[in-house]
């Protein structure tokens, strides 16, 4: 059995007959999107804005995350809730159907298959394409709550509200930039946290897996370093928004690291591993 037919099979019995979670990232885009239109109308007060706003501004809004956190002992600390619910929501999308499938019908598609390898394999491309499609629907769901909201379908930004939400340090980020750590690193680094929580569900739990997925996300809201991959995903820490922050192009590498370590390590367990 080909890599092909096995990704058309994942696909239809780990996305599309599950469709019905994508349901996470449309009441975390609702909640932000009403969140966000709040800030705007603040800002139309205080800075004049004429502009009723971007859905660009209320995404980048609502995938935001968190500041930097410092440790104050007369304040207590509150996760971002928000962000921890949609990133939440893809760890959880992508913690079971795996090891579900393998314990189900893992051994029947494998001897039939004779070809562990394109097993493995289509079990990684099905983990990215849920991200990616996460993903999708988050920005499309906010997009249209946002144009609701009377938002331009423009994919620009608008400077006052940029100014007056995150500072003057929006003005000096190129956008080719500001699309890198926006887009590209948190939906990569995700992907790369997806796997490993996806390896470990078959040599571990797919419980135990994703409580440390979720252990890592907390971690991460409180330190910012660079192996606590959670940071990657709030790009008001990344470097290139404040010089305290971390390299995206770090958050690249881990990501890709994690992708061939994953494809090499999970081909070696299951290579080794007796089915029969």
């Amino acid at each position: 059995m080909t890599t092909l037919k096995l990704l058309k099979r994942d696909i239809r019995l780990g996305i599309l007959n599950r469709l019905y979670l994508y349901i996470i990232p449309v009441i975390f885009s609702f909640m932000m999107v009403s969140d966000c239109a709040k800030a705007v109308l603040s800002i139309q007060e205080r800075f004049n804005m004429q502009s009723p706003g971007t859905i660009m501004d209320y995404y980048i809004y609502s995938t935001a995350g968190m500041a930097f956190y410092q440790f104050d002992p007369q304040e207590g600390f509150m996760i971002p809730l928000l962000w921890f619910i949609l990133q939440l929501g893809i760890t959880y999308f992508t913690a079971y159907y795996a090891e579900k499938d393998y314990s189900e019908n893992g051994v029947n598609v494998m001897v039939a298959g004779r070809n562990r390898t394109s097993w493995w394999l289509s079990k990684i491309i099905w983990c990215v394409l849920s991200v990616l499609l996460y993903y999708f629907f988050t920005f499309v769901s906010c997009s249209a709550f946002a144009m609701f909201r009377g938002a331009k379908l423009s994919l620009g930004v608008t400077d006052e509200f940029m100014k007056g939400v995150f500072g003057y340090n929006m003005t000096y980020l190129p956008y080719d930039d500001f699309m890198l750590i926006v887009f590209v690193v948190p939906i990569a680094v995700t992907v790369g946290i997806c796997l490993v929580q996806m390896l470990m569900s078959f040599i571990i739990t797919p419980v135990t897996s994703f409580a440390i997925t979720c252990a890592v996300y907390v971690l991460s809201a409180y330190y910012t370093i660079w192996f606590l991959p959670g940071s990657f995903t709030m790009w008001v820490r990344s470097s290139y928004f404040d010089v305290r922050g971390i390299n995206p192009l770090s958050g690249i590498l881990i990501a890709a690291f994690c992708v061939i370590s994953v494809f090499l390590v999970g081909n070696g367990y299951f290579e080794k591993k007796d089915i029969i």
